[in-house]
């Protein structure tokens, strides 16, 4: 039993991950895959909620320590349920980032080939910099992004 305590209290979010994911919550970039409430419920039966997060190891050990593992068990689960979304959040985020930078490369790769002018790089590499990650849930291609710029479209319409 005490080592099931030890466990439970043993994970979960540092300081500064609670912080960093508090703030991709208050930025709208959380993947919430996990319910912690209905983790710390379901883990009111023997490691159920720790199950539902994926922690089989732990739903095992809240299995066989029960009934004493009522005692902490909901809150275990609604940390691990807490804890998955924080890691799916870094991974979805992680994936933004670099979709983000592939379409940089690809503004970059399609002003050194000549395939747009020097101030249609400028207004697309400034307009995806100010872009928020939600937009890159893929890379873009830079015909993608001149869409509705009429101007970009064709170059003799810039003023030198």
């Amino acid at each position: 039993m005490c080592l099931s305590v030890l466990l439970v209290s043993c994970s979960g979010l540092n300081t500064s991950q609670k912080r960093e994911f508090k703030d991709w919550k208050a930025s709208g970039l959380a993947e919430e895959t996990k319910s912690e409430g209905l983790a710390a419920g379901l883990n009111v039966l023997p490691g159920f909620g720790d199950f539902y997060n994926g922690n089989v190891g732990l739903g095992v050990v809240n299995l066989l320590t029960w009934p004493f593992s009522i005692l902490w068990a909901p809150i275990g689960g609604a940390t691990g349920a807490e804890e998955v979304n924080y890691y799916d959040t870094k991974a979805a985020i992680t994936r933004y980032e670099k979709n983000k930078d592939a379409t940089l490369s690809s503004l970059l790769h399609a002003f050194t080939t000549q395939q747009i002018s020097k101030e249609q790089y400028i207004f697309l590499s400034n307009k995806v910099k100010t872009q928020s990650l939600q937009e890159f849930t893929k890379a873009k291609e830079y015909h993608e992004m001149i869409g509705g710029h009429e101007f970009l479209r064709n170059p003799a319409n810039i003023q030198q």
